[in-house]
């Protein structure tokens, strides 16, 4: 789908950008610096979310699905955000074949969202 230089370009990957600036008040500065974090804390809560799922750390696991939907929401990253609302509805129901499929994609989505938004940040 070609290269990230732009907010179109994030556009063009899904993203919904506009709700993400909505929902930073109406400042692009701002959604640019969630977007920044929200770049940096995939770098660690992709392994960290992998781990605690490989560990059976249902609790862990729970609450960090929980922070990546609501993170991924706030940066208009909404099908990543919606997956991860499925796995936290998995993990409270105790429903392992639920996680079990989902976790894959999961992370595999969250790593295009995170080398989409280091592409756009030039990192």
């Amino acid at each position: 789908m070609g290269a990230v230089r732009t907010l179109d370009d994030l556009k063009n990957k899904g993203f919904n950008v506009e709700e993400g600036i909505r929902l930073c008040g109406g400042d692009e500065e701002i959604y640019m610096e969630v977007i920044w974090a929200a770049m940096m804390e995939g770098r660690e809560k992709i392994p960290l979310i992998r781990k605690v799922y490989g560990e059976g750390d249902l609790e862990r696991y729970q609450i960090e699905v929980h922070g990546l939907k609501n993170a991924m929401k706030s940066i208009g990253a909404n099908y990543l955000s919606q997956l991860a609302g499925e796995q936290e509805q998995a993990a409270k129901m105790e429903n392992y074949s639920v996680m079990k499929v989902g976790v894959e994609e999961l992370l595999e989505q969250y790593q295009i969202v995170v080398d989409a938004l280091a592409e756009l940040l030039g990192e």
